[in-house]
């Protein structure tokens, strides 16, 4: 049997495997290390990867439509792969040669890469950095610190944005490194209320000896760069996709709340909680803003796939990617402002005994609230109000 075709086969049984334990987990504080070896082994991490180099092929709908089922099962999981995920995306853009062929084989082996892009005191976004790639003789040494670096403590790899200093000109560099490589530290310092055992912690670089075959590309800092893919509506939908999952999960626990139900009050409209029509209410409301937010994340997903297959062949439409950036940020306002009440409501449903911490049902809320803050829900709806009435273009970094 073919990798692709295990991948297919496998799916239900291996998101059945993860749901599981991941209320427990998250309760416990546990990482997913297990979740995360199956969906290695599995090779569901090769998910998106060209079905030539041993991956099953998907584009950008059938890959959100996994990640909203694989939140769905844990969202804490599928949140470790977000980067990998968008650096699987990146390697199917680069031409056939050494580089790609080098990557394709380590990510169909199970490799996973994470993340090193974002600085405490840097802006959001703005492309400065104070981690620094420095020469040391046929090669350079990286140093600096990373926050943020969701995903990376389950990783094999790191990909790290750095300043490559030049008294002549400024220069953006992504290296490329193994986490095991020495001056590389992974700190477990995230305490966030949700998403908490994603490893979105620092990620340390103390003169690490970085060679040519760790560099992924260099890009010049200044008005003469060509056009590149945004990879923004990719990474943001990503979020969103997770937010679905979530209350996917969240429906699925008020129904089997109200049916573990009992007991009621002596004034309730009913004497049975499954026939109460106030909890039918809220399981209806609870239900439409899980699948709707599912639906409108698949929708933007066809815009993200009309541009990213588009650079895949090496075409740099930036009219398709200020689609695809409009269309995660439609999204990201209409979600966000659904999501909170609705994992808000699991709690109408149960009644007192809902907030029994071993039920764990507040990580819904948690999780949701947690990844919302990624970027300010208010700056994304000013940027859609004034594209749409002063034609103010979308900004052109990651976060849109």
């Amino acid at each position: 049997m073919t990798a692709p075709a295990r991948v297919v086969t496998d799916r239900n049984e291996i998101l059945a495997e993860i749901a599981a334990g991941s209320a427990e987990r998250e309760r416990q504080g546990r990482d997913p290390r297990e979740a995360v070896a199956l969906l290695r082994r599995s090779r569901l991490t090769a998910l998106s990867l060209d079905t030539q180099s041993g991956g099953a092929g998907a584009g950008s709908v059938e890959l959100f439509e996994f990640i909203i089922d694989l939140a769905r099962a844990d969202p804490i999981a599928a949140h470790i792969l977000r980067a990998h995920y968008w650096f699987v995306e990146q390697i199917e853009r680069f031409p056939v040669g050494p580089v790609r062929s080098r990557w394709s084989e380590r990510i169909a082996a199970g490799a996973i890469v994470g993340n090193a892009s974002s600085e405490r005191g840097v802006a959001a976004g703005s492309r400065q950095y104070a981690t620094q790639l420095v020469s040391d003789g046929d090669g350079w040494r990286l140093r600096g610190e990373k926050f943020y670096s969701t995903g990376t403590a389950f990783a094999d790899y790191v990909t790290v944005l750095a300043i490559v200093p030049d008294a002549l000109r400024a220069r953006l560099v992504k290296v490329v490194i193994p986490v095991d490589r020495d001056g590389v530290s992974v700190v477990d310092d995230w305490d966030g209320i949700g998403q908490h055992r994603t490893g979105t912690g620092s990620t340390l670089f103390d003169d690490v000896r970085v060679t040519s075959d760790d560099v992924l590309e260099f890009v010049e800092l200044d008005d003469s760069t060509p056009p590149a893919a945004n990879d923004g509506p990719f990474l943001q939908l990503f979020l969103q996709a997770l937010i679905a999952g979530i209350l996917l999960a969240a429906s699925d626990d008020a129904v089997a709340l109200l049916n573990s139900r009992a007991r009621t009050f002596e004034h309730a409209p009913s004497p049975e909680p499954r026939q109460d029509p106030i909890l039918l209410e809220r399981i209806g409301e609870i239900d439409a803003a899980a699948y709707v937010a599912r639906d409108a994340v698949l929708s933007a997903a066809r815009q993200v796939e009309t541009a990213n297959a588009l650079a895949r062949r090496g075409v740099i439409d930036e009219e398709q990617f200020a689609q695809a950036s409009l269309a995660a940020a439609r999204v990201k306002v209409h979600v966000d402002r659904i999501a909170l009440p609705a994992a808000a409501a699991v709690f109408d449903v149960g009644g007192a005994s809902s907030a029994s911490r071993s039920r764990n049902l507040d990580r819904h809320w948690r999780n949701i609230r947690t990844i919302t803050l990624h970027n300010p829900t208010s700056y994304k709806a000013v940027a859609i109000g004034d594209l749409r009435v002063n034609a103010t273009p979308l900004a052109g970094n990651g976060y849109f």
